[in-house]
């Protein structure tokens, strides 16, 4: 196989179950006429096997007894490629006409960049990756996630620090002189500790706007049960070396502004798109509204989405179309459990949609001081404990975990404890949502009322 290279790059498919995604993926590749393309099977149970066998010798396989995680799989797969670029590429992702055409020509214009990342949308045409920004908290995130397809602000090619793994080529000879991934990252950051370790050694990164990739994002089982660990080993690598830089590219693309008057307060300008007002008192009030006033336009373009799901555009039952409906049933489920004007924390990865109860007041879990979504899970189960009790003693009422975040009562063993000896369930739906009320149960009161009244004995 590949006898001859005539390519100039490998794409590097890690799967992980999701045969249909696979299967999805390959077949868009292979209409396009890519040839040169490996997959590496980590350890799947389900038909993934047999699916890749029908593919013959149109891809090249290798396959991991056990599940061995991100980065093994890439490193693997990038192993036996032979060619100038590996291109990685996430298996719940369909690439567009022309996509990889556009990241082979901008690296060879930019002859400094060492990794160029693509544009990736989701199914209803809004961003998903447009590069990679350091924030003011010195943690990485998507910039303008969620903007339209072709706000000017995306459609800009440049450089970044950071650029996401689900598609990003790579010089072969940078990759494999640096080590690769590293596989103390597992399912998480990997691609940020990439792109910062090669920046750190004077390479560049780069986002390329001409390549256009539609992606599910984060559908891969098990997806962030380790963050908790990645984010620690972030911290103690890059959390005191990183340089934020979010601020520059909204002064750059004209989204944040200030206008100064010759004497302070100065004003403040930003886009709609960009921020909403960020205080305790009104904050949440004002967020609330403007999601109010967008949800007629959400509704409409959620609906076409679907339609175009249904009808086979791109799978008849799409991961997007799952989490749809589950963010639904939660929201239907917690109508049942939560009173009137109660105080809601909700575990997520910072999706405001679960947080769209007009009977309540929903905020997300972890947070920050000013109630937005922290942009972390926490550390340890010692650290989410301290940061429930200290929301529980500024009126929270109410802890809902979604099916999604089921994961925390496995990892955070100590935490899941302390909810359950505390605190009682009020709802438990399978594939749903569990919901705790944040008041202490008869028995404990009772324990508590019995120790009190030992220590006043003695």
């Amino acid at each position: 196989m590949w006898e001859v290279v005539m390519d100039k790059s490998t794409i590097v498919i890690p799967v992980f179950n999701q045969c249909q995604l696979t299967a999805q993926c390959l077949d868009a590749l292979i209409d396009q006429g890519h040839s040169r393309i490996v997959v590496v099977d980590d350890g799947s149970t389900d038909d993934t096997p047999t699916v890749l066998a029908r593919y013959r010798d149109r891809i090249r396989v290798i396959c991991h007894a056990e599940n061995d995680g991100f980065s093994v799989s890439c490193n693997d797969g990038a192993a036996v490629a032979e060619t100038d670029y590996v291109v990685f590429l996430n298996n719940d992702t369909v690439p567009r006409e022309g996509w990889l055409d556009a990241l082979e020509k901008y690296a060879a214009e930019h002859s400094a960049a060492a990794i160029v990342g693509a544009r990736l949308l989701y199914p209803d045409n809004t961003v998903q990756h447009a590069g990679v920004v350091i924030c003011q908290d010195r943690y990485p995130r998507h910039i303008y996630a969620g903007f339209p397809a072709d706000h000017p602000a995306v459609e800009k090619s440049r450089r970044f620090q950071i650029v996401t793994a689900a598609c990003m080529l790579v010089r072969r000879e940078v990759f494999v002189g640096h080590g690769g991934f590293d596989a103390e990252f597992r399912n998480g950051f990997e691609d940020v500790d990439l792109c910062l370790r090669l920046g750190a050694a004077g390479r560049e990164v780069h986002y390329c706007h001409e390549s256009v990739v539609e992606h599910f994002e984060s559908v891969s089982p098990q997806r962030f049960a380790n963050d908790s660990e990645n984010v620690a080993l972030y911290r103690q690598r890059w959390l005191d070396r990183v340089r934020p830089d979010d601020l520059q590219y909204y002064l750059e693309d004209e989204l944040f502004g200030i206008n100064y008057e010759g004497k302070y307060p100065f004003a403040v300008n930003f886009s709609p798109l960009l921020a909403t007002v960020d205080t305790i008192e009104r904050g949440f009030e004002t967020e609330f509204q403007l999601r109010q006033n967008s949800r007629h336009l959400a509704e409409l373009r959620r609906e076409n989405t679907r339609l175009r799901l249904e009808l086979g555009a791109v799978l008849k039952d799409s991961p997007e179309l799952q989490y749809q409906r589950l963010r639904e049933q939660v929201i239907a489920a917690a109508r049942r459990a939560v009173p009137a004007d109660a105080f809601v924390l909700v575990v997520s990865k910072g999706d405001g949609s679960l947080l769209e109860m007009d009977w309540c007041h929903a905020r997300h879990f972890p947070q920050t001081e000013q109630g937005a979504y922290a942009g972390h899970h926490p550390a340890n189960s010692a650290d989410a404990i301290a940061h429930l009790e200290s929301l529980r003693s500024r009126g929270a009422e109410y802890l809902l975990i979604p099916e999604t975040a089921r994961w925390w009562l496995e990892h955070y063993r100590d935490f899941q404890r302390h909810l359950s000896s505390q605190f009682e369930c009020v709802l438990s739906a399978d594939g749903i949502c569990l919901i705790y009320a944040l008041r202490p149960t008869t028995d404990n009161l009772l324990q508590r009322l019995q120790q009190g009244l030992k220590e006043a004995v003695s």
